[in-house]
């Protein structure tokens, strides 16, 4: 990954977050795409060690029952992960900023082979501004890939897989998500530490990146 102190300025702070976390996944260098007179393009321009080169575009989406005051991608994101995460008591308000992810191990209360990931994904895609997000970054030319990064808050997919997404995978799911034409790599994440960066690519599939 390059050293340049300053390659990531301009961009949004969740932006510099997403791409941080896609260097730690693949090796690549990230420099911010979208600033200056490209405004308007692609957010990152990626580049990895052998040459290939790789636009990603950024964004966010949670519910409307989404803890106020805790930013998606914030800068906690890149802390090390915890040694365990805290369960949540049922009920309990979160406060702005709380940094205790979500419960993982009540019965019943996710979906550990993350069967329903693929077709939450299609659904997650047809969000307008999501969608857009999707279709800018799958139309960028000169480049070798193009991918997309959506970090999840509370409400953003459905409860279940929300929660499994907060730690780490065992067991990925066999099928494939549904992508606009063009898009080759998908990344999804909560905005939790030590949530792992779940990706899907066509020569790969699904796959977990503790990041």
């Amino acid at each position: 990954m390059g050293s340049h102190p300053r390659r990531l300025d301009g961009l949004r702070d969740d932006e510099q977050v997403a791409a941080r976390l896609v260097e730690r996944a693949t090796g690549a260098t990230a420099w911010a795409h979208d600033v200056g007179r490209r405004q308007g393009a692609y957010d990152v321009h990626l580049t990895y060690p052998g040459g290939r080169t790789a636009a990603l575009e950024v964004t966010t989406y949670a519910g409307s029952s989404s803890r106020n005051g805790m930013a998606l991608l914030g800068r906690g994101r890149l802390s090390a992960p915890p040694a365990r995460h805290p369960a949540r008591r049922p009920g309990r308000p979160r406060s702005a900023g709380t940094q205790s992810p979500p419960a993982v191990d009540r019965p019943g209360s996710v979906d550990p082979a993350l069967a329903i990931l693929p077709d939450a994904v299609s659904v997650l895609l047809a969000v307008p501004h999501v969608a857009r997000r999707a279709a800018k970054v799958a139309a960028a030319h000169r480049v070798d890939e193009r991918h997309l990064l959506v970090g999840i808050g509370e409400g953003g997919l459905p409860g279940p897989l929300y929660l499994r997404l907060g730690s780490a995978l065992v067991a990925p799911p066999a099928d494939a998500p549904e992508l606009p034409v063009g898009l080759t790599h998908l990344w999804l994440t909560t905005e939790w530490p030590g949530s792992p960066l779940v990706a899907w690519d066509h020569a790969r599939g699904w796959r977990s990146h503790q990041v």
